[in-house]
C-alpha cells in the first residue's frame, strides 16, 4: 500500500511538471536547470540519474548535468569554473553535494532568486524539484531552497555575479 501512495503521488507530481513546463514554453521558453553532481557512490549517483531522468521528462524543462569535484566538504563545486560565452544562465543550480554519501550533509541546495520574489512557472519548478528529490534521497538527504537555508543565498549571490544563474 505504501508503494502505491508513492507511485501515485510520483505520477501526480509528473503530471503537474508537465503542465507547469507546457506553461513556461507557452510564456516564453523552457526553464534552465543545472544539476551539479558531487557524489561518488553508485546508489548516490543513481539517485542523480534518477532526479535528472525525471526533470529531462518535463517539457518546458532543459537540463544540464555537471561532474564536479568541491576542494571540501561545504566548498562551491562552481567557485573556480567559468560559464562560456555561449552558455546562457542556468534559472536553477541543484547541488547535490558529495557528503550525501557518508551522510554528512543531509541537504541538497535548490540555488535560485528569492523563491516567493520569483515568476509562478520558476516557483512551481522549485516545488517540484524539491518533491522529486525528497522522493529519490528519501532518509538520505532533503531539498533545501532559499527560503530555507543561508548557504543557498550565499551560492546565488555569486552565481549571478558570475553569469552562472539570471
Amino acid at each position: 500500500m505504501r508503494q502505491r501512495t508513492r507511485v501515485l503521488m510520483l505520477l501526480g507530481i509528473l503530471c503537474l511538471g508537465w503542465a507547469l513546463a507546457a506553461a513556461a514554453q507557452d510564456a516564453g521558453g523552457s526553464i534552465r536547470v543545472l544539476v551539479v553532481d558531487e557524489t561518488k557512490t553508485f546508489a548516490s549517483t543513481m539517485r542523480v540519474a534518477g532526479v535528472v531522468g525525471a526533470l529531462r521528462q518535463m517539457p518546458g524543462l532543459a537540463v544540464d548535468v555537471r561532474f564536479e569535484d568541491a576542494a571540501a566538504r561545504l566548498a562551491d563545486p562552481l567557485a573556480d569554473l567559468i560559464p562560456t560565452e555561449d552558455v546562457e544562465p542556468y534559472d536553477i543550480i541543484l547541488i547535490i553535494p558529495r557528503g550525501i554519501d557518508d551522510a554528512s550533509i543531509p541537504w541538497i541546495w535548490i540555488v535560485t532568486g528569492w523563491v516567493p520574489g520569483l515568476p509562478p512557472q520558476l516557483q512551481a519548478s522549485v516545488a517540484i524539484l524539491s518533491q522529486i528529490i525528497d522522493q529519490a534521497f528519501a532518509g538520505l538527504a532533503e531539498a533545501v531552497d532559499t527560503t530555507e537555508d543561508l548557504y543557498p543565498n550565499i551560492l546565488w549571490s555569486n552565481y549571478i555575479v558570475e553569469g552562472w544563474i539570471r
